[in-house]
């Protein structure tokens, strides 16, 4: 039964976020790029490995810093746990 003129879902409360650090957009432009190139195995999310990102860097003629290489594999990481979390079915809270 629905019940018209009613919300049924209550807003999330999302934590005050910092805000971007711009002098690092650079580094997630081609942590971007790197993404185009990677391939998935079809059993989980696409990783990128320290090979990935050499390969990528040695393609492009960007040469990294051994920091800004762990920061690429570290955000890869982190995609990777965000794609990997699961979804409500159907958008909607089964209460």
């Amino acid at each position: 039964m629905a019940l018209l003129g009613k919300k049924s879902q209550a807003k999330a409360v999302q934590p005050d976020l910092p805000e971007f650090p711009w002098e690092l957009d650079y580094l997630w432009g081609f942590f971007n790029e790197l993404s185009y190139g990677l391939k998935s195995d079809g059993m989980g999310p696409v990783m990128a490995s320290w090979q990935d990102v050499q390969a990528w860097s040695a393609a492009m003629q960007v040469d990294l810093e051994p920091w800004e290489k762990k920061v690429l594999v570290r955000l890869a990481w982190i995609n990777a746990g965000i794609q990997s979390e699961k979804k409500p079915v159907g958008g909607q809270n089964q209460n």
